[in-house]
């Protein structure tokens, strides 16, 4: 239970623990939000509580261990909500490929309309704080992981063995994340167009291999 029950009615209940719920959740959604513009160590917790809107007792409350399990577990909701969406897309075009592809269009569609600021929280965390900090990289570790189980799994769906699978999804996360970083480093979303194309290319030779 995240927040210590006192009241006795289900009413009371129910709504105390919506209010934690909320708070904890926009918590999550806010630190997301800043790791995926400027990274943990950018990430100030003044500007956090500013911007969520919350007291700073509630953040100790809720994350007593502060900035690093804060961000351990904004890493697993980010990642939770990446699956959830990812798999949501894919599975919504019966053709494999125009998934992918789909998913590519709408990724350079939304960097684009953030002005090229927002790009993946997980790699922005993994590329401050992984080579020092072994609890967060582990976290990141396994956002991807998750992460990139949706790709196989859409893959193997596809009719590519499970070797075949997991090797293109590495190679799209891979190219997805590169992707990312060179068109904020250009403010273009031509890389992640070329990226598109040069991966149909790929994945249309896999699945007509294995056809």
């Amino acid at each position: 239970m995240l927040y210590r029950l006192v009241y006795s009615s289900r009413g009371a209940m129910q709504k105390r623990l919506t209010k934690t719920a909320t708070t904890r959740t926009r918590l999550l959604d806010t630190a997301g939000q800043l790791f995926r513009c400027q990274g943990f160590h950018a990430t100030g917790l003044d500007e956090l509580l500013r911007r969520s809107g919350t007291p700073k007792g509630s953040l100790y409350h809720y994350f007593p261990g502060g900035k690093e399990q804060l961000a351990i577990e904004t890493l697993g909701h980010v990642a939770a909500e990446l699956e959830q969406r990812t798999s949501a897309l894919l599975s919504s075009r019966r053709d494999p490929l125009k998934a992918l592809r789909k998913l590519l269009q709408f990724t350079a569609k939304s960097l684009a309309e953030s002005g090229f600021r927002d790009g993946c929280p997980i790699a922005a965390v993994t590329l401050d704080v992984a080579s020092d900090r072994e609890s967060i990289r582990q976290a990141c570790e396994q956002g991807f992981r998750n992460w990139l189980k949706v790709f196989v799994q859409h893959l193997r769906h596809a009719g590519l063995t499970e070797r075949r699978a997991k090797s293109i999804a590495t190679l799209f996360l891979a190219s997805l994340e590169g992707g990312l970083i060179l068109s904020r480093a250009q403010k273009s979303v031509a890389p992640l167009n070329a990226i598109a194309n040069e991966l149909a290319l790929v994945i249309q030779a896999s699945l007509a291999a294995h056809a």
